[in-house]
């Protein structure tokens, strides 16, 4: 039997599908590469056998180093941008807001004023705290050094000045004669009709202490005047500091001292406003120099954990409904120990502490410690430990005569006043009727305008009555007068 010269071949199986890739890399292979390994694939081998399945899934599956080796190149960590998180931003506005805070009340930069009230304007209420408190806190550092400053001036001014220091050389050497005379009237003339006008509320107490003084001066012991003796008037120095500015405050202890010759001397008592001594908070009301820049009070901080808040009675008339005027008289007055704001605080939390869960938090900026952006403030009480106390002026020992010509200087409306007179001794009242907290040094004591005055234990000149002229009108004064 023959075979035929062609022989057939046998079909070659088919190939079995490619496996489902489960990874697929993150650049693909080209086309190009993808053909020629199924044309490989195809093509018999040289043993005429057909490619096994696992050869062809471990030359399509790519290892995990060409994995590695395919992806983008992970760029080093600083190379990364970092965004800036809340309480760097904040922190950052807060230094600029400080910065417009201190350019406006140490510089008086209007530009820096309008910056600041702008900003205050256009902070949501729940971001206004800390601007406020860091606005409060510079402007209370602000009046503490104008505080030290025009204390510093007031004491230096005082000490230089001696008196009678301020005449001219030629009245020092005679201080009674007629040149030492015109100029201390001149003089005093000129201070009375600058400062002592009723446009000026402030310096009116001071004139008008300085008239009863002067005029019971030269009014005889046993009419409720001083005789013999130079009264003694006590004043607190806040009286020159804060009645007309810095020029008034120079002006009257030149006028006082220099050229009328009182003498002056530190009271050992403090100021009545000050025995309390509470201590001075940056969050309490202030007397804002600069009208544009004012800002609200804040309350305690009442998330402070490290705080005790003891919790008063609450009152169902005054602390259950909203704050009143200071003025309004259906209130009581509020306790020197606490103030309001800490009050009514620690009272909306004792009284509605289940209606601050059921309200939606409000989100607030992130805790900033404010502190760090300005130094610390010296208080008000640290200048009451040296600088708040009162202060004896003795009367100057002139003659009658002279006296009676400078009062003539004064306005009408400080002289109708009503003239108070000390105590005599015929009318002076026994112990038993003086009141319990009331002794005999108080009963002598007499008010009037600003102060207290007294009849001090300095004598006058021998020759303080003057001549029988002057005694002769002061005569016919007392009688038509």
């Amino acid at each position: 039997m023959s075979h035929s010269p062609l022989r057939l071949e046998t079909p070659r199986p088919r190939p079995p599908p490619l496996p489902v890739r489960a990874y697929t890399p993150k650049i693909s292979r080209s086309r190009e590469e993808n053909d020629a390994q199924r044309n490989d694939a195809n093509t018999p081998n040289s043993g005429g056998r057909a490619a096994s399945p696992s050869a062809i899934a471990t030359s399509t599956v790519p290892s995990p180093r060409s994995r590695t080796r395919t992806r983008d190149p992970t760029p080093p960590p600083s190379a990364r941008k970092r965004s800036s998180t809340p309480s760097q931003l904040v922190r950052s506005e807060l230094e600029d807001f400080a910065e417009h805070c201190r350019a406006w009340y140490f510089d008086q930069n209007d530009n820096a004023g309008r910056l600041m009230t702008h900003t205050l304007a256009t902070l949501p209420p729940s971001q206004r705290a800390p601007y406020a408190r860091l606005q409060a806190s510079i402007r209370s550092a602000y009046h503490a050094s104008v505080n030290a400053r025009r204390n510093a001036e007031f004491k230096a001014h005082l000490s230089a000045t001696h008196p009678g220091g301020s005449l001219m050389p030629h009245s020092r050497a005679d201080p009674d004669g007629p040149l030492a005379k015109k100029e201390r009237y001149e003089r005093f003339e000129r201070f009375v009709r600058t400062w002592c006008t009723i446009g000026m509320p402030g310096t009116k107490p001071l004139f008008e202490g300085l008239w009863v003084v002067m005029r019971l001066q030269v009014v005889p012991e046993h009419l409720g005047g001083a005789g013999r003796f130079r009264i003694e008037w006590e004043i607190d120095d806040a009286v020159f500091k804060e009645a007309a500015g810095k020029e008034f405050m120079l002006e009257a202890i030149d006028i006082l001292k220099g050229v009328l010759a009182f003498e002056e001397s530190a009271s050992n008592r403090r100021t009545p406003s000050l025995n309390g001594s509470a201590s001075y908070s940056a969050f309490s009301p202030l007397f804002t120099i600069h009208s544009r820049s004012q800002s609200q009070p804040l309350p305690s901080d009442i998330s402070a954990p490290t705080r005790a808040l003891k919790v008063p009675p609450i009152s169902s008339t005054t602390q259950t409904k909203r704050p009143r005027a200071a003025s309004d008289p259906f209130t009581d007055t509020p306790a020197l120990s606490s103030s309001y704001s800490s009050t009514a605080t620690t009272a909306r939390l004792s009284t509605s502490g289940s209606t601050l869960t059921d309200e939606p938090v409000t989100p607030t900026t992130p805790p900033i410690d404010v502190e760090e952006f300005f130094p610390t403030v010296t208080t008000r009480s640290e200048f009451c430990e040296s600088d708040n106390y009162m202060r004896t002026w003795t009367a100057p020992d002139l003659p009658n005569s002279e006296l009676l010509s400078l009062l003539s200087v004064f306005p009408t409306f400080i002289t109708r006043t009503t003239l108070p007179r000390f105590p005599v001794s015929k009318a002076k009242r026994r112990l038993s009727d003086l009141e319990v907290n009331e002794t005999a040094d108080q009963f002598k004591r007499i008010r009037a305008g600003t102060g207290s005055m007294w009849v001090g234990s300095k004598p006058r000149r021998p020759n303080y009555r003057g001549g029988w002229w002057t005694r002769f009108k002061l005569w016919l004064q007392r009688i038509f007068c």
